[in-house]
């Protein structure tokens, strides 16, 4: 001790005061590091969640197909070339084979079943076709102008129409989808000839004839899409089989034989 009263540390020998002082400073530095560790990596933590929420919400699941659809195509079908749906013509006739005509439709989709979409909806088609024979030659001035000149082989028409409710299943979005259907209702082929048999003597020898087999029964197969470029109009096709039923004989009449015809279609579809 010195005069002043001063405790005097001899050199080289550290107090137990300094000692707890510098062993609660690294206590502190420690504890003070992992703090700013977990601080770091919580705010790491929070800007990913944050940065990611955005993007999850901006890619969300696709509407599924519908909610509902209307349908008007244009349409081609094939007429079996088979003389039995005609009414007897000569040999040579030349028998129409590729009808024209219109689908329309209308479809909802009431409920999904897994990654498909239900469609009710119904359609009706309706095609025609024809075929003529070369114009007779009416000579070269050997024949009186009074003279009427008749085909010896007719004209010959076909008509198809059919009407049924249909069921589909639907794959993609609402932006667009394609899908499978099928549909059972009623259909009608009917056919018919002009007058024919008179040749250069203007006599008709075979009066204008109908073949008409009746409404029957009929199923129709297909599948097709739809592809929509804006929000209420798309373009759609279709590729469908229909079957119909054989009919019977009514009284002087044959029996309306079983009729398979494929037709395609193209159009719009409205929403």
């Amino acid at each position: 001790m010195i005069g002043d009263g001063t405790p005097v540390t001899a050199p080289g020998i550290r107090t137990a005061h300094n000692g707890n002082m510098r062993e609660h400073g690294r206590h502190g530095h420690e504890k003070s590091r992992k703090v700013v560790r977990r601080s770091t990596a919580i705010c790491l933590l929070w800007i990913g969640l944050s940065s990611g929420a955005p993007a999850a919400a901006q890619i969300a699941a696709p509407s599924p197909p519908g909610p509902f659809v209307v349908d008007v195509r244009g349409a081609i079908g094939s007429i079996p070339r088979d003389v039995t749906i005609f009414p007897a013509v000569p040999t040579g006739t030349d028998l129409p084979s590729t009808a024209a005509g219109i689908v329309v439709g209308a479809h909802v989709y009431p409920l999904s079943l897994g990654p498909m979409r239900l469609g009710i909806g119904a359609s009706a088609l309706r095609v025609r076709a024809t075929a003529s024979p070369a114009a007779p030659d009416s000579g070269s001035g050997s024949t009186s102008s009074s003279a009427t000149t008749v085909a010896t082989t007719p004209d010959v028409e076909a008509t198809f129409t059919s009407i049924a409710p249909e069921l589909s299943l639907n794959f993609g979005s609402a932006q667009g989808w394609s899908y499978i259907s099928a549909g059972a209702g009623r259909a009608k082929l009917a056919t018919g000839t002009s007058a024919f048999g008179g040749g250069q003597s203007g006599v008709v020898a075979t009066e204008a004839q109908v073949l008409d087999g009746g409404s029957r029964s009929s199923v129709n197969v297909g599948a097709g899409a739809r592809w929509f470029t804006r929000a209420h109009l798309a373009f759609s096709f279709d590729l469908r089989l229909h079957i119909v039923s054989a009919g019977t004989a009514g009284e002087g009449d044959r029996a309306a034989p079983r009729v398979m015809m494929f037709v395609a279609s193209a159009g719009v579809g409205l929403r």
